[in-house]
């Protein structure tokens, strides 16, 4: 009678075992096939078509996009994966957005081109947010500047008020945020991409964590959601 016992007892504890192994077995199974149902599902969409503001919290947008026939404006369709922000660095008087805007359309001595140029009291939108531009010294690196990126000139003459430059550009960075569905790490300085000193003014007069600041200050203020202010993600 004892050894019949321990004979059942046995035949129990290796059922139970059997059972323990199937269980974590189909755990494991389902755990992993749901991690990737999960992947897929947050699997970031990216944009492919333009926007054409004309106004933005009061300030005006004035669109004059570049002649297709432009080397500064090669005409390659992407996706919208960052915002990369630079300074013109062009301090003479009188250089704010509109002589940069008649820059890129009049003169075809150079490649390099970007998508919008802000000053203190407008912008100028001169290639679609769609198209790559020649503008974060990458090339054509895959998952760079230039294939990716909406350059955003900030105007630095000294007759104008950059602090009101950083402004404007806030509200255009935050705008774009929003219709492209970008949050705070796809707003990148030109540095980022290239390594220059770029923004300068930004980056030499230590402002650039202030203008981080000033962008999810702004992003919430506007949409009351921190959902794309998390940074490191």
């Amino acid at each position: 009678m004892k050894n019949s016992r321990i004979t059942k007892i046995q035949k129990l504890m290796i059922f139970i075992i059997i059972l323990l192994i199937i269980t974590i077995v189909f755990l494991v199974y389902n755990i992993k096939n749901f991690k990737q149902e999960e992947e897929i599902i947050i699997e970031r969409y990216y944009y492919s078509e333009t926007v054409v503001p004309s106004y933005i919290d009061g300030i005006t947008i004035t669109t004059h996009f570049l002649n297709k026939s432009s080397d500064r404006r090669p005409s390659e369709h992407r996706l919208i994966k960052y915002i990369v922000v630079h300074e013109t660095d062009n301090r003479n008087i009188g250089t704010g957005a509109l002589k940069h805007s008649q820059y890129l359309t009049s003169n075809s001595d150079n490649i390099n081109g970007w998508h919008y140029t802000v000053d203190d009291h407008i912008i100028y939108h001169n290639i679609p947010d769609n198209e790559i531009a020649w503008h974060a010294g990458d090339g054509r690196s895959e998952d760079g500047g230039n294939m990716n990126g909406i350059g955003i000139e900030m105007a630095v003459n000294v007759d104008g008020d950059y602090d009101k430059t950083l402004e404007n550009s806030v509200k255009l960075i935050v705008y774009l945020m929003h219709e492209y569905e970008l949050d705070i790490n796809d707003v990148k300085l030109h540095k980022d991409f290239s390594g220059k000193i770029c923004p300068h003014k930004l980056i030499t007069e230590n402002k650039a964590g202030i203008f981080y600041d000033m962008i999810k200050k702004e992003y919430f203020l506007k949409y009351q959601t921190d959902k794309f202010l998390k940074e490191g993600k």
